[in-house]
């Protein structure tokens, strides 16, 4: 059977989504244990320690952005675009990494923005708004990273041979 252009595209989109999700769960973990790391260095003080997270995490939104937003919508564009019974599975995958990315885009605007201002100028006394909004992008995180890992696993396991024949062109 000769897969058509539809059948292509959506296969394309899902291999696109299977190697944008683990790399963004590693990106962000990576991130996690070198932050924490720099957080508990002991020589580095309360200034340099929010000149290093108003450096980082810039970067880490956009490393967000370019890996889960890619993925998102590659994860949509399969959804739409497989057939019935692979549509199933990619529509999960879309679910979740859209949830994942509205969460990640949500901690951006209502946590990390917030917490910015906190620490801006470098150096600040750590108000008790300063640690909520860190547990709570804490949490955050936590949650949207699971959803992203959950979509990345579900994406990843093996389809049966059955599943995998594509409907013939009528071309």
């Amino acid at each position: 059977m000769k897969p058509d252009n539809t059948s292509m595209t959506a296969a394309i989109a899902s291999t696109v989504t299977r190697l944008l999700l683990p790399a963004w769960i590693g990106g962000a973990l990576l991130y996690v244990v070198t932050s924490v790391a720099e957080q508990r260095f002991p020589e580095f003080d309360s200034r340099i320690r929010d000149q290093l997270a108003t450096i980082r995490f810039p970067w880490y939104y956009l490393f967000c952005w370019l890996t889960l937003g890619t993925a998102t919508c590659a994860a949509c564009i399969a959804a739409l675009l497989h057939h019935h019974p692979l549509r199933k599975r990619a529509t999960l995958v879309a679910a979740l990494t859209v949830t994942s990315l509205g969460i990640a885009t949500a901690d951006y605007v209502f946590i990390y923005k917030p917490l910015l201002q906190l620490i801006t100028p470098p150096g600040q006394l750590r108000t008790p708004e300063f640690t909520r909004l860190h547990n709570r992008s804490r949490i955050v995180n936590e949650i949207h990273v699971t959803l992203a890992l959950a979509a990345a696993v579900t994406a990843g396991l093996p389809q049966s041979r059955q599943l995998q024949t594509v409907p013939e062109s009528n071309v």
